[in-house]
């Protein structure tokens, strides 16, 4: 007789079953216990006569009838609840030791770090094997779409050669020739690309991608994954397209309850997405709209916060005049943790305006109040500041706003394309830098980078957001060799260095390189945001803590001598390198 699942169970009233799984209640009566069995398809009611000398966690083989549960014993809370096993035969396949946290929980309100170092235990939980389940369950529905839409998997190599990309790598010495090193891929961009010049149509890959990034809580560290494809002889709609029927065809198969906003997705170039939400990955489950009121402000009132600024903007809120000190102070902090110098504000009453800046716009009331369409109960909220800062920070204060009054619904997918992306832009170091990914073609190939103010130059790069967080970045790739090396000579690479670099890409580009492009969505965070989970660690089955450690397995840790010795290296203490100085 072979083993049968709990869930099965249900199918087999009146039968004799053998079951294997561990216990994770007890409860005795004395006279009568009960058991429930877990294993990876369910739990289920064990009933027994027999002393109860087992404990939680210990691994179990029970034989016995599944009987049909009295109406009144019926547990509508669990799959099984209306069956429970009557058991003949109880045997012990193994002990555990009294675990370090209750495993019953979802385990939220314990410390992360001590779930991660057992994670092995963690992750028996009911919640954490859900996502395992839906997890496999999606990559498999997206592994069928894209066969049966043209696409071919093909995996990349793991071990390859650095390229400025955006993070920092992850470096391999070599033990064959020392001084040397591969990376980890920060993502399988030149070989995708070199893929098309092979001449293969449509790729994809549910691709690794190591970057070293401090980590967030929608940002794994280390190692995450993509749904990678490339298209050759692409056109911006077919790209588009082809996103958007994958998400519409395959969200359903773990989150039915979600609804997409709008279909096709809307596109907003990156200019309105700053200028009317203050992000260039937007949250449009909801208005709230940044509204430039410069012209309306600047030198019409005493208050100099206005007079000397580059630009006024505000966000209308509806019915915000309920709002509490407390809850404004909340704003002017979100906005100054964004650059803002303060957040000004002001309520609409049925007789003019009240509170904040009230007694610098009463003059002004009849003109804003027709302007700007406002109605009493509003609140108005202004940062005043270089474009730059004024949009970033009231961006900031509009997305708490959307939390604070329960407007971004999480059943609503709002998907958005941002297209229009400046090609370069100008870095911390206040040096001319890609602003994107550098393999992109800019809008107007070589010539827009012989004629143009580079800060002026688009990039045929696209993102796609859900609901305030980048899902995707792509773009239609630069496919002309000299094309790529005056790219990269507009940053400071030499044409030897970027020869050097991407000699393979370049190499290749004078063999026939299609027109070709695509796009990577970030799949840990589509199942964060599908599956309803604050934390993308737990979309990993052992993920690394967020500090970047793998807290199980003590990753990252030291190696013995004779490894360094083998691929050539030295470790250099950092006290005595500082004292050498």
């Amino acid at each position: 007789m072979s083993r049968t699942l709990i869930n099965d169970c249900l199918n087999k009233i009146g039968e004799k079953v053998i079951l294997n799984g561990w216990i994770a209640n007890i409860r005795d009566h004395g006279q009568i216990a009960f058991i429930d069995l877990r294993d990876w398809s369910g739990n289920v009611q064990i009933v027994t006569n027999e002393k109860i000398e087992y404990g939680k966690e210990w691994v179990m083989e029970i034989e016995g009838i599944v009987k049909k549960r009295d109406d009144k014993a019926v547990n509508l809370k669990v799959p099984t609840g209306t069956i429970e096993i009557e058991a003949t035969k109880i045997t012990v396949l193994n002990k555990s030791e009294t675990p370090p946290f209750p495993i019953d929980s979802d385990g939220t309100e314990l410390e992360e770090n001590l779930r991660l170092k057992y994670r092995y235990l963690d992750l028996r939980r009911h919640r954490l094997a859900e996502i395992i389940k839906k997890k496999h369950k999606y990559i498999l529905a997206v592994r069928n779409w894209m066969d049966q839409n043209g696409f071919t998997e093909i995996i990349t190599p793991l071990l390859t050669t650095s390229s400025p990309e955006g993070a920092r790598d992850f470096l391999i010495p070599s033990r064959i020739h020392k001084g040397k090193f591969f990376v980890l891929p920060q993502a399988p961009q030149q070989f995708k690309q070199l893929l098309m010049v092979s001449g293969v149509d449509r790729y994809f890959q549910i691709a690794p991608c190591a970057r070293d990034e401090d980590p967030r809580a929608d940002r794994h560290a280390g190692v995450f994954y993509q749904i990678d494809i490339e298209i050759s002889f692409p056109t911006i709609d077919i790209i588009f397209d082809t996103a958007e029927k994958l998400m519409k065809d395959t969200i359903s198969t773990i989150a039915p309850q979600k609804n997409i906003a709008t279909f096709p997705f809307p596109r907003i170039t990156y200019t309105d997405a700053m200028n009317k939400y203050g992000s260039d990955k937007p949250d449009i489950r909801f208005g709230l709209e940044l509204q430039d009121v410069t012209d309306l402000l600047k030198n019409k009132t005493d208050f100099n916060v206005f007079n000397s600024a580059d630009v006024i903007k505000t966000i209308i809120v509806p019915n915000g005049s309920a709002f509490s000190k407390t809850q404004i102070n909340t704003l002017e902090s979100a906005s100054k943790e964004k650059g803002a110098k303060g957040l000004a504000y002001v309520k609409v009453t049925d007789t003019g305006f009240d509170s904040g800046i009230s007694k610098f716009l009463e003059p002004l009331k009849s003109e804003l109040i027709k302007n700007l369409k406002l109605n009493v109960g509003d609140l108005l909220v202004f940062v005043a500041d270089d474009l730059k800062v004024a949009n970033k920070s009231l961006g900031y204060v509009r997305n708490l706003l959307g939390t604070m009054l329960n407007l971004n619904d999480p059943n609503l997918l709002s998907f958005a394309w941002i297209t229009g992306f400046p090609f370069y832009e100008i870095n911390d170091q206040g040096k001319l830098d890609f602003g994107h990914n550098p393999f992109s073609m800019p809008k107007g190939g070589a010539a827009a980078l012989d004629s143009q103010d580079p800060l002026s130059i688009e990039s045929m790069q696209y993102d796609l957001t859900l609901n305030g967080f980048e899902l995707a970045s792509g773009s239609i790739r630069n496919h002309e060799p000299e094309t790529m090396v005056k790219a990269f000579e507009k940053v400071g690479y030499g044409r030897d260095e970027v020869i050097k670099k991407f000699g393979g890409m370049y190499n290749a580009f004078h063999f026939g390189a299609p027109p070709h492009g695509g796009w990577a969505i970030g799949l840990d965070r589509l199942l964060m945001l599908l599956l309803d989970e604050p934390n993308i660690r737990d979309i990993y089955a052992f993920p690394l803590s967020s500090n970047g450690v793998d807290v199980m397995m003590g990753a990252p840790g030291v190696v013995d001598q004779q490894q360094l010795d083998d691929v050539g290296l030295s470790i250099v203490n950092e006290k005595n390198k500082k004292q050498e100085k």
